[in-house]
């Protein structure tokens, strides 16, 4: 990987804002994703981002720390009148983050759809892999459902997520349609991991480096995360590598693979157009449309995954002017 800024990020902050970080590291920042070291050297890396902070409360928002029977969580409260709550999983590939790391961007999901946003600090990938996030996820969910001490009203709930955590929060979305879960009014996916990694998806082939994401760097959080879940059970099947037969995944981890979406809440989608990610975000986005589904879908060009975590960038706050429309109709 060099230190040259992809040609496809065309925004003006986004691409000044990486250039900066590549002119203070000497590459464009992936994490530890693309290095040659081993797995525990990486993560320990990922995991000591020193960007992670909690930012403080000001005249629009607080945030209350609770605790849901040892699951930690964050809840961002707009301080004038706010309806709905939003259960939400941060990013960070299933293996990093925390209540910090997306700190910044609920704060500003919250001022922008005028709701309440729950974080949830899940359980960690490779210690504790798929389904254990999705699990804790859940239980988030049911803490609300349950009103959270009179902080949250349980008829007015909606899942979000980053990344990875927009991941999780379309597989919990599947389990509230078949009653698995409590029920819920929207879905907020943010650049989300819709499936397995597929190295022939065009958008695979195209972001391959001076990307904040790449394609080796999705296969390796994949590998963490997923683990020997994939190879059986009920799923779709994914290529395998080398050209050997096709191994199966589970649906909860790659939703796109579901065999029926129809009934599913309906979905606010963010992507990135410089992102190993955004073919399976259209298609999703597709999928839900095809089978009934009202979905919100902006595709922001120009930009890169973790757009929406970058600072001092109009463009996060420029999709979220433009969800938040979708957001508010839902919890109306």
């Amino acid at each position: 990987m060099t230190a040259a800024v992809h040609p496809a990020i065309t925004d003006p902050a986004v691409r000044a804002h990486l250039a900066r970080l590549a002119a203070q590291a000497g590459t464009i920042p992936s994490g530890a994703t693309d290095a040659d070291a081993d797995d525990a050297t990486r993560l320990t890396e990922l995991r000591a981002n020193p960007s992670w902070v909690r930012l403080p409360d000001d005249e629009t928002l607080e945030s209350i720390d609770l605790d849901a029977d040892g699951l930690a969580l964050r809840l961002y409260r707009p301080r004038a009148a706010h309806r709905g709550t939003l259960v939400f999983a941060h990013g960070g590939g299933w293996v990093a983050g925390d209540l910090d790391n997306n700190d910044a961007l609920c704060r500003a999901l919250a001022a922008a759809t005028g709701t309440q946003v729950l974080s949830v600090d899940y359980r960690l990938a490779p210690e504790h892999p798929f389904p254990a996030g999705l699990d804790d996820l859940e239980r988030a969910l049911r803490f609300a459902a349950s009103g959270a001490e009179g902080l949250i009203d349980p008829a007015l709930l909606g899942v979000a997520g980053h990344s990875a955590g927009g991941n999780l929060a379309a597989a919990l979305a599947l389990r509230a349609r078949e009653g698995l879960a409590p029920g819920i009014r929207v879905q907020v996916l943010l650049c989300p991991v819709l499936d397995a990694p597929d190295p022939s998806r065009p958008s695979y082939r195209a972001h391959t480096e001076n990307l904040p994401l790449t394609a080796k760097g999705m296969q390796w959080y994949w590998g963490l995360y997923v683990g020997d879940a994939a190879g059986g059970g009920a799923g779709g099947r994914a290529p395998a590598a080398g050209g050997g037969a096709p191994v199966v995944v589970p649906v909860e981890a790659a939703p796109l693979r579901a065999h029926d979406l129809a009934g599913s809440a309906p979905a606010v989608i963010v992507a990135a157009a410089v992102d190993p990610l955004v073919d399976e975000a259209g298609d999703y986005a597709g999928r839900l449309t095809a089978s009934g589904v009202p979905v919100t879908f902006v595709r922001r060009a120009g930009v890169p995954h973790l757009f929406l975590v970058f600072p001092s960038t109009p463009a996060r706050d420029e999709v979220l002017a433009q969800v938040a429309p979708a957001v508010r109709a839902a919890f109306a």
